[in-house]
């Protein structure tokens, strides 16, 4: 016997790829001209950037450039200067099927890099950075709604879910011009930028999603003959716009702002003096919106009449909960053994790791960030060092279902210290992030066939038997087994849960 059964679309999340790409740096280099010769490296590093990101088919392309920057001092061994070297790459990734409309995430990871000076004027550089990505398909598939036949009884599970309703890709720029502060020396040579952008509010409007958030950035800059080091700060506010399909007021949204580029330039005003910086920072936000809605499938089913062929399969979800986000400051001593510093040019951080996980009741983030130092010994010389700290921090959360996950991100949003006896305090600002979602795991039936050559038999002989039953039984177990219902069962005992609450006698309808 056939049954007519109506089918329900259960939108799952797939992970189709989740790796990296390694990316080879080797670079030959001659300093132009304009840059004196080298008589110690400080530092070198290499600022790997992703630009662009789409998937064409069953192939995800990557574009971007990568800096490298070399802090050195000069001949006399005093004057802290910088040369850099920008170059673009390209990084293609086959997936194991096509995907359209996939949730992209991708981050870089330096791997190492080896810097030597084979002569005050030239440099041999040599090493590697991962491009690694995340790939999300968002699919459909098919699951029993309901099963239509007088003789059926069936076992259906509601959840409600947040099912991704659009996700939308949108590159912008903050331009502006900024000014030195008062009293401060012009500027002449940049040394370092630092940039960060910061979300802040947004809000739906007409299938639109207004972003409004701030662009933080420092400069480091040597001034005039003497090669002085100053810094410099700014905030600068943005209003974006960004077009995303399928958006209303009751979405929940996963906003990611990524700095893809900084250009920033020394300017000159109308009398010689430089003075200005003029800036164009390039930034990437991934969206990802998603809708509350309920989806019912059957997980059993029987028949009071034959016995069924049912297939079954097992079924994950990964279901968004929400996005949290806390600001935690770190406090630390640096530890300056046998170095010592008279004073701190600069101390900031290139990276970073965090992960988070649930647990008694909280969201417990751990992770480690790199901070680097710049400073003048006790000889007035230039000296650089790295130190690695570790970061614990808790965020009280009172979950409502079970298999709690959680992804986490992070950035250091500033840095303040001030020298001490022995070492460096450092109060580092982090900006935490969490994406929390849980995982639901069941049995749903995907086809359903009666086999009437296998008729059940009913005992017929009284209208109700009796059944001893142990606390906790199922009700639809013991109904299977008597060809009744559970609604049957629970009206004659009164009862109003799906297991039997205490040891004693069920009255079966028959």
């Amino acid at each position: 016997m056939d049954y007519m059964l109506n089918r329900e679309a259960l939108t799952t999340s797939e992970v189709i790829y989740d790796g990296c790409q390694e990316q080879p740096v080797d670079l030959d280099i001659s300093l132009p001209d304009y840059c004196p010769d080298i008589q110690r490296i400080l530092k070198c590093q290499v600022y790997p950037r992703i630009c662009s990101r789409c998937i064409t088919g069953d192939k995800l392309e990557i574009e971007g450039f990568y800096t490298v920057k070399i802090l050195y001092l000069d001949s006399g061994g005093s004057c802290v200067r910088c040369y850099e070297s920008r170059e673009s790459f390209s990084a293609v990734i086959s997936l194991k099927q096509n995907a359209d409309n996939a949730q992209i995430e991708s981050f870089t990871r330096v791997e190492y890099i080896n810097c030597r000076a084979t002569s005050p004027r030239h440099l041999d550089i040599h090493g590697s950075f991962s491009v690694c990505a995340k790939v999300i398909c968002q699919g459909e598939s098919e699951v029993i709604s309901n099963i239509e036949g007088a003789d059926i009884e069936q076992q259906k599970k509601i959840l409600s879910l947040n099912k991704v309703a659009g996700v939308t890709q949108h590159q912008f720029s903050v331009d502006e011009v900024l000014e030195l502060g008062q009293g401060k020396p012009p500027a002449d040579i940049l040394i370092r930028t630092d940039a960060f952008v910061c979300l802040e509010d947004y809000s739906v409007v007409a299938n639109k999603l207004m972003l409004k958030g701030k662009v933080c950035i420092k400069f480091l800059y040597s001034s005039g003959d003497d090669a002085s080091l100053e810094i410099m700060e700014y905030s600068i506010p943005f209003n974006e716009m960004a077009d995303c399909e399928g958006i209303s007021d009751d979405c929940i949204y996963k906003i990611q702002l990524n700095i893809i580029g900084v250009d920033a330039v020394i300017k000159n005003d109308y009398s010689g003096d430089q003075t200005y910086f003029d800036v164009q920072i390039k930034i990437l936000a991934d969206i990802a919106s998603y809708k509350k809605a309920e989806v019912s499938f059957v997980t059993d089913a029987y028949s009071k009449q034959y016995e069924l062929n049912a297939n079954y399969k097992q079924k994950s979800i990964d279901n968004v909960i929400e996005f949290i986000s806390d600001d935690y400051t770190n406090n630390c001593t640096l530890e300056l053994e046998d170095t010592s510093v008279s004073k701190v040019i600069d101390i900031w951080n290139e990276m970073s790791t965090v992960s988070a996980e649930y647990s008694n009741s909280q969201i417990n983030y751990k992770g480690k960030i790199n901070l680097c130092v710049l400073a003048v010994n006790s000889e007035d010389t230039p000296i650089y060092f790295e130190r690695m700290v570790d970061f614990e921090y808790a965020h009280a959360y009172s979950a409502e279902y079970e298999n709690i996950k959680c992804n986490a991100q992070m950035y250091v949003a500033g840095i303040s210290y001030r020298i001490m006896s022995g070492g460096i305090e450092v109060k580092a600002d982090l900006r935490l992030r969490a994406s929390i979602y849980n995982q639901y795991s069941f049995k749903v039936i995907t086809e359903v066939q009666a086999d009437e050559n296998k008729p059940r038999t009913q005992d017929k002989s009284a209208a109700i038997s009796i059944y001893y039953a142990n606390a906790g039984e199922s009700l639809w177990n013991i109904a299977r087994e008597y060809c009744t219902s559970v609604n049957a069962i629970k009206t004659e005992n009164d009862l109003a849960g799906d297991f039997v609450e205490s040891r004693g006698m069920l009255l079966i309808p028959m």
